[in-house]
């Protein structure tokens, strides 16, 4: 009936070699965003992973025949939570449409008050705990109201500016009391702390610069692994080298 899913992204280390005898000398590095998926059916232990190197669209697609798997169907409500980027919200919407409810992470939230105090008060860490309150008792829209009459007293401010229009383009975005009653996340913990368990222990480790295609298999690899599904794979590797002998 109810599933968790969050959605978000990371550069991962990358180089490029230009033809030539030796290509130490026509290398380039770069850093490319990979995607991360991870969903949970409400009230159980496991979650399950997709990555993307390719597109949100992509990566939409892979969470949406992972979900499938998991029971998602129509009726299926989803509680998403991100750090507002836009394609997060539009791949959610696309997955599970009306049955998407999105959630600004509350601790990303924070950083943006955290720049918008500094118009006002150099005592940010209570300031931030007063709006962060509000937020989670319901009452964003009154902060709103605050930080903008705050404004009118620091136009020039960027910080001030940058968070009321985070806020305002995000409304609807913010039901953290409504979760919390719930038992839903109010923050992106499980992805976050995926970054460091299936993509940076491997993939980020000192010095490392990869091949782009090395990179897609290795992520697609500790997905499947993350998932459960390592003897699987082995077991259709055999089966399909069995086939080619046959045939």
């Amino acid at each position: 009936k109810l599933m968790v899913l969050e959605l978000d992204g990371e550069m991962v280390p990358l180089v490029e070699y230009e033809s030539g005898k030796d290509r130490r000398k026509k290398k380039k590095n770069l850093w490319a965003e990979l995607r991360i998926g991870v969903a949970q059916r409400f009230g159980e232990v496991n979650w399950k992973y997709a990555t993307s190197f390719k597109s949100p669209d992509h990566l939409g697609n892979r969470v949406l025949t992972m979900i499938k798997q998991m029971g998602f169907n129509e009726q299926t409500e989803v509680h998403g939570v991100g750090d507002g980027a836009l394609w997060i919200t539009e791949q959610g919407e696309k997955i599970a449409g009306t049955k998407y409810r999105h959630l600004v992470d509350l601790f990303h939230l924070c950083d943006y008050l955290a720049k918008a105090v500094a118009a006002w008060t150099q005592d940010n860490a209570k300031e931030v705990k007063r709006l962060k309150r509000l937020f989670e008792n319901g009452h964003g829209v009154k902060a709103l109201r605050e930080l903008k009459r705050r404004q009118e007293k620091a136009l020039d401010h960027e910080g001030l500016a940058a968070c009321i229009k985070y806020i305002e383009n995000r409304l609807g975005q913010f039901g953290y009391k409504e979760a919390k009653e719930k038992g839903l996340p109010i923050g992106s913990g499980k992805v976050e702390s995926s970054h460091r368990s299936l993509i940076q222990k491997r993939l980020k480790r000192p010095g490392t610069w990869w091949l782009r295609e090395n990179a897609e298999k290795m992520a697609d690899l500790r997905t499947v692994r993350a998932n459960g599904c390592w003897e699987l794979l082995w077991q259709e590797n055999d089966q399909r080298k069995k086939d080619e002998q046959i045939a």
